[in-house]
């Protein structure tokens, strides 16, 4: 059995921000901890596989590793997976009065004895992780609309 981690964050954005951070890998390196670049398709879906380069546990090398998409549900999940290791990621929106409730949750599901030899390691990650990629996103979210308003402005 996974032990699952699970944070929530409110971010002061509408629900289409939000998902447009969220859903999207390629806006993952500004938000996701110890990921250091993606090579995704400009629009990702369902079933989509795409590299990650991450600084495993924040001390080792720079490694690639493949994800895929799992699933997309416009403006209402997002869920990632590692195909070697089975770490994955989900994050579930709901709009809340103009604001977004957003819950993440982490969790390994190792595909082999060799993962689920380092499973545990994992697991002690996975709560500062969530803590640290919560912390990160409504900053992200809320550059991008900062960003978009001033490209409207401009062109106003």
């Amino acid at each position: 059995m996974s032990e699952v981690r699970r944070r929530h964050v409110l971010i002061q954005a509408p629900i289409e921000d939000v998902w447009a951070v969220v859903s999207d890998p390629q806006t993952h390196p500004g938000w996701w901890p110890e990921l250091v670049g993606v090579r995704a398709p400009e629009h990702a879906r369902e079933g989509d596989r795409y590299v990650r380069v991450e600084r495993r546990l924040g001390f080792l090398d720079q490694v690639d590793a493949v994800w895929v998409v799992e699933r997309l549900e416009h403006l209402k999940e997002a869920h990632f997976r590692c195909t070697s290791s089975g770490t994955y990621a989900r994050f579930a929106l709901t709009a809340a009065q103009g604001d977004t409730f957003v819950e993440a949750e982490a969790g390994i599901l190792p595909p082999n004895a060799r993962w689920r030899a380092v499973k545990p390691v994992f697991e002690l990650f996975f709560s500062r992780w969530l803590r640290d990629l919560l912390d990160r996103l409504p900053k992200v979210v809320a550059r991008r609309r900062t960003e978009a308003e001033t490209r409207s402005g401009a062109t106003a």
